[in-house]
């Protein structure tokens, strides 16, 4: 069931402990009984600082059998949870990754380990498959990271309040933006004083939490769904609250549902966080007006920004300005298709108006429309581009000479362009290369060269001549990546080309190109 790797001559120099499953979510007391039998108390496990716990969701397994098997007591995970705080006495680091089952109540697998190891805590990852349960509700001033990840969405999630001064890198997932920041210090100004990395993603929540109702109650509920194929009538997991120890709210008033399409709102006490030392932002923003979240966000200061969102959020993002700015991450993805080529071109052209400090620049649209590079790129100092857009191969000798300290490109989905008929032999090519009006070297900094070969069913010959027409035009070009199969194919086609005297003296640069996958 749990796989663990016993380090039996020196385990003071373990540092890491993980324990995890694989095929379902385990019974609590299975752990310790395994545990036990390793004889893991007899150890002395001094040096390890990171626990990682890993259980796996049984709504994974697919055997056709609807056993789900006996309910997990908190008691059982109260026991574990004790056993690993007597016998981890130095850990400080808690990775959990908990996807529940139906056999589990409110509480998660180390809910009660956090409540007992909360003094010496610094730095926590926690991700749950359903709606969390803590087992405080504040979050001590020492915590230093923290990482909260929720894979379903709700509109309203019950986060313990977080006095952490400390903080210096903070991850939410799938946290809802109203009030987002009152979680956060004490009664006076949101102040993160230390933090350098914010990771936040939200989306629009598809789960809502029923007013009036507690995290148990809807814990209970989910585990104890109506299911009519009980011989009495009842449901099949049916559990009299009278004699199963029920502890939800039993004075529950009429169910209202919360607002579907939730706006980011300011603190309660209308004050604005602070950020004075942020210099990594990550956001993963659902459609919708985050203006005014973006507000609240120090841009100028950054160093790396990395975002997803809708053209509105883009319409509200100030890039240019961003003179710090060292690497940026930009992916755009369009829900409407009105007016989707000037849109995505718009993006576009945001995106290339970075300022020349970037030296690292990824970006990414969904669009299905040929897209066009501005005439004029302000992010002249980037080194490395990943670039996913359909952009034609005919546009990029005008873009990458505007980038004259591009090391290494990444291409994928851009178009390629139909070859003229002549250039199916080798002769045609070199005539046809050399009757170009414009041969003049498209970079002469960039030296690995990733294209994407993989896509729009291209045949050999149309691959063949749209990477050629390139990079031969590239005399510092030393790395070209492709799947062995296309290299192969591409280098027999190259190696003709080099027996004709007039083009060959143009191309002897790739006699020595390295080809790898």
């Amino acid at each position: 069931m749990t796989n663990m790797r016993r380090v039996v001559e020196t385990p003071a120099r373990v540092k890491e402990l993980i324990i995890s499953t694989f095929d379902r979510y385990p019974n609590p007391d299975d752990v310790l009984d395994m545990l036990r039998q390793q004889k893991f108390e007899q150890l002395k496990w001094s040096g390890v600082t990171t626990l990682c716990i890993s259980f796996k969701s049984d709504y994974d397994i697919d055997d056709g059998e609807k056993d789900e098997g006996e309910w997990i007591s908190d008691e059982s995970f109260a026991a574990l949870s004790s056993f690993l705080v007597e016998h981890l006495p130095m850990v400080d680091t808690l990775w959990m990754d908990d996807n529940r089952c139906r056999r589990v109540g409110p509480r998660n697998v180390l809910s009660n380990y956090v409540a007992e190891r909360l003094d010496r805590l610094s730095k926590m990852f926690l991700r749950f498959a359903y709606m969390p349960a803590f087992g405080v509700k504040t979050l001590p001033p020492h915590i230093t990271h923290l990482t909260l990840t929720v894979h379903s969405a709700y509109d309203f999630i019950d986060i313990p309040r977080v006095m952490a001064p400390m903080l210096r890198s903070l991850t939410l997932s799938a946290i809802p933006l109203s009030h987002l920041w009152d979680k956060f210090g004490g009664s006076g100004a949101v102040d993160f004083a230390e933090l350098r990395r914010l990771d936040l993603t939200f989306h629009v929540p598809y789960r809502s939490i029923p007013s009036g109702k507690t995290e148990d109650d809807l814990m209970w509920e989910r585990y104890h769904k109506e299911n009519t194929d009980g011989p009495d009538g009842k449901p099949l997991s049916y559990v009299d609250p009278k004699t199963d120890n029920y502890k939800g709210n039993t004075k529950l008033k009429t169910i209202s549902v919360k607002e579907r399409t939730p706006k980011y709102t300011v603190l309660k006490s209308d004050k604005r966080p602070r950020f004075p030392k942020l210099q990594h932002l990550q956001l993963n923003l659902y459609p919708g007006r985050i203006r005014d979240f973006l507000r609240d966000i120090p841009l100028q200061q950054l160093l790396t920004l990395r975002i997803s969102a809708d053209l509105v959020a883009f319409k509200g993002l100030r890039l240019a300005g961003l003179d710090r700015l060292q690497s940026s991450n930009i992916c755009y993805y369009s829900e409407s298709k009105l007016r989707e080529a000037p849109h995505a071109n718009r993006f576009l052209a945001k995106a290339f108006a970075q300022p020349p400090t970037l030296r690292r620049l990824t970006i990414n649209t969904s669009s299905k429309c040929r897209l066009r590079p501005p005439p004029t790129l302000s992010c002249t100092g980037i080194r490395r581009l990943k670039l996913t857009a359909q952009i034609s191969y005919a546009d990029l000798p005008t873009m990458l000479r505007q980038l004259p300290r591009l090391e290494f490109l990444d291409l994928q989905r851009a178009l390629f362009v139909d070859p003229p008929p002549l250039t199916h032999t080798a002769e045609g090519m070199a005539q046809h290369f050399l009757a170009l009006s414009d041969t003049a070297p498209v970079s002469t900094s960039l030296v690995k060269f990733v294209p994407d070969v993989l896509c729009r069913n291209a045949t050999d010959e149309v691959v063949f001549y749209n990477i050629f027409m390139l990079i031969a035009r590239v005399p510092s070009l030393r790395e070209l990546k492709m799947f062995s199969f296309y290299s192969t194919q591409f280098f027999r086609e190259l190696l003709p080309l080099f027996k004709i005297p007039d083009l060959s003296k143009r191309i002897r640069h790739l006699a020595s190109l390295e080809c790898n996958e």
